[in-house]
């Protein structure tokens, strides 16, 4: 968290921030809590923002005044925006949480003189297994720093945990709590400069898997765990077929070319026997370093390295042409993995521009069933970066965005996650019994990944057989086994893990398929049963008006402040009002859960962006404890009278790309309208 104060005035001072990550088998739960006072006589308002990572849900928002806590409550977005414009025009203090894409999360505060304020944030997310490790990237940057500051990561996981550490924290206290759990301390009176990172390894499960249940009150749900490693699959890895499409655009032009330069030579060099290759580079025109792909040699990757050094940045952006180009080198009956990796900076501006035309040329095109991996390098238009990840999405890959900055470095390490196909064409299927079956996995498993299956069972059931369909170097396999039905309290956080997933899912096919209201109501649906804010539901909450209508001036904060008259006789509604002490408590009792991170997680890079904002904050991947597994996270209504409070709004993050807006407001400038039209 960062406080913003505004030029030559007093600012409030923050006590502690507490951090706490509890991850439990690759899912986390963050909960952010900070608490700031004012040791001045006169009342004083901040901004304060901080940043979570791209794939997590915000789940929770709370503050605490004078020994009560206002939660927020997750409703349906139209919903959530009447009660907030409703409060708002009667003059109560109100909140409005919106997601935007990039989470960039703020909110301001009025404080009375002397008074002290607490802050919490949960959210969620699946840490990505990459390269046999999991890792939580904790940013650490303030302005404004705090006295005091902890962060706690908490890890427990069905396999045995075999590493785990806090690279280039020396301080950091890493202690192995039993063979499958451990934990990681990190205290200051003082911010570090650095992101903490928190990387830990767990042995891999059998060939077959883990299978862990959980009883939620009569619903049952299952969580399969697959990840063999090459010793397990008793062959070596998959040949690939691999062609790089890289853009040499006029926008490339300097430091951008000069990354992929220095990636993609590093990348060719270190091709592995008998894979076959290909470079495409394109501006206005498009050109291939062969005509055809060509088998890995010391000779060919030397001729490729001199190729790719030899681009020039200039012209236009043709995306169709080159791709298309790419797609048609493959062969349909090759036995090796078809790959492609497609570098690019910006919007297509030659030959087919339209995104939505590209992408069905591509789909026709894609007779080989090739996987298509973009990297969204330094786009700036959020627009772009949609149209990419439908695009791979449609053809079996992902979309990653990176900034420039310290480029090829990002590239090379996202590359190195797909670079060893186990195998491919995975299908896996349940006996009798199992329902609304979700999995993390796409149609290849690369080496030290892994892929999660959920899904609901019948109560009555015993047993559960899975079977797995796959092709490995040695041909088609199926991997087979059965698993006693034995759930267990330790497992509580399974309900969210598929909540998660599943709503992921589904925003997923949203963003190929375009909205529809069948997907936009399951998404909605989940997210108001599990707690989460989703482009479709909000966080919303009211606080006690203040004894003084008229909030502090907010100029220059980047944000509209407006206020009109309230009646005086409300008893505005809060969510949830409970009491609480000025601990470093946890919002929930035994809380352990992780932040979905793009922690290290290269589609998250949300942590890297954030010297791009003058406010940066605490953003880390958690992991998730039982005990807040249910959906209590809504909390329950409560009423309260007029007392005096301070003011709270949340004011709209204008991060630029992939922003999420937190908009709090109070009808300032109606009631300046007001006053002027009385004068």
């Amino acid at each position: 968290m960062l406080a913003t104060a505004q030029a030559g005035a007093a600012s409030p001072v923050a006590e502690y921030l507490k951090v706490t990550a509890n991850v439990n088998n690759g899912y986390a739960n963050t909960t952010v809590e900070e608490k700031l006072s004012n040791p001045t006589s006169s009342s004083v308002e901040d901004s304060f923002s901080f940043l979570i990572p791209e794939e997590a849900f915000v789940s929770g928002f709370s503050i605490i005044v004078d020994g009560k806590e206002y939660k927020a409550e997750v409703l349906k977005k139209e919903e959530a925006s009447r009660k907030f414009d409703t409060a708002a025009s009667e003059g109560r203090t109100a909140g409005l949480l919106e997601t935007k894409g990039k989470h960039l999360f703020s909110y301001a505060l009025n404080f009375e003189p002397g008074q002290s304020i607490i802050v919490k944030l949960t959210y969620e997310q699946a840490l990505k297994k990459n390269l046999r490790e999991y890792e939580l990237v904790q940013s650490l940057e303030s302005e404004s720093p705090a006295d005091h500051l902890t962060v706690t990561v908490n890890i427990d996981s069905e396999n045995p945990l075999t590493r785990l550490e806090a690279p280039n924290f020396p301080a950091a206290k890493v202690k192995y709590l039993s063979s499958n759990s451990g934990q990681v301390v990190y205290e200051t009176n003082s911010l570090p400069t650095s992101e903490l990172r928190v990387v830990f390894e767990t042995a891999n499960p059998p060939l077959g898997g883990n299978m862990l249940f959980y009883d939620d009150g009569g619903q049952e749900y299952m969580m399969h765990i697959f990840s063999p490693s090459v010793e397990d699959l008793g062959t070596s890895p998959l040949n690939k077929e691999i062609i790089f499409v890289l853009d040499k655009s006029g926008s490339m032009r300097g430091y951008k070319i000069a990354q992929v330069k220095e990636a993609f030579g590093k990348i060719i060099k270190d091709l592995p026997p008998e894979d076959h290759f290909n470079i495409i580079s394109f501006d206005t025109t498009v050109k291939s370093y062969s005509e055809t792909l060509m088998e890995e040699s010391p000779e060919e990757k030397s001729k490729a390295v001199e190729f790719v050094n030899s681009l020039e940045a200039n012209g236009n952006t043709n995306i169709n042409e080159a791709l298309l180009k790419a797609l048609r080198m493959f062969s349909s009956g090759s036995e090796r993995v078809p790959i492609i990796v497609f570098l690019t900076d910006g919007l297509p501006t030659e030959g087919v521009v339209s995104p939505y035309a590209i992408r069905q040329n591509l789909k026709d095109a894609n007779i080989a069933d090739v996987s298509i991996f973009s990297v969204a390098f330094g786009i700036n238009d959020e627009s772009n970066y949609h149209f990419l990840k439908a695009m791979s999405l449609e053809n079996y890959g992902t979309a990653e965005w990176f900034s420039p900055d310290n480029g090829s470095d990002k590239i090379g390490s996202f590359y190195e996650t797909i670079s060893t196909p186990l195998i491919t064409d995975m299908n896996f299927s349940y006996s009798e019994g199992t329902s609304e079956i979700v999995s993390t996995g796409k149609k290849n498993l690369f080496a030290g990944s892994d892929a999660i299956i959920l899904g609901k069972y019948n109560p009555e059931t015993k047993n559960i057989l899975a079977e797995i369909s796959a092709t490995t170097r040695t041909g088609d396999k199926v991997f087979s086994k059965e698993f006693p039905v034995r759930p267990k309290n330790a497992n509580a956080f399974i309900p969210r893990v598929w909540a998660y997933t599943t709503i992921n899912s589904l925003l997923d096919r949203i963003e190929v398929e375009g909205e529809s209201e069948p997907l936009v109501s399951e998404v909605t649906n989940l997210a108001l049963e599990f707690g989460f804010v989703t482009p479709y539901t909000s966080l919303f909450v009211e606080l006690p008006e203040k004894t003084n209508p008229y909030p502090a001036e907010a100029e220059n904060k980047g944000f509209v402040e407006e206020t009109t008259q309230g009646t005086g006789t409300e008893k505005p509604a809060v969510k949830d009002e409970t009491s609480a002490d000025n601990s470093m408590s946890s919002p929930f009792s035994a809380q352990s859960e992780p932040a979905s991170g793009q922690s290290k997680s290269y589609s998250g890079e949300s942590a890297a962006s954030s010297s791009s904002y003058r406010n940066s904050g605490a953003t880390q991947s958690a992991k998730y404890d039982g005990a807040a597994g249910s959906s209590q996270h809504n909390g329950a209504a409560g009423t309260a009278g007029k007392e005096k409070t301070p003011g709270f709004e949340m004011v709209p993050a204008l991060g630029g790309f992939f922003g999420t807006a937190v908009l709090f407001r109070n009808k300032m400038k109606a009631r300046k309208k007001m006053k002027a039209r009385k004068k």
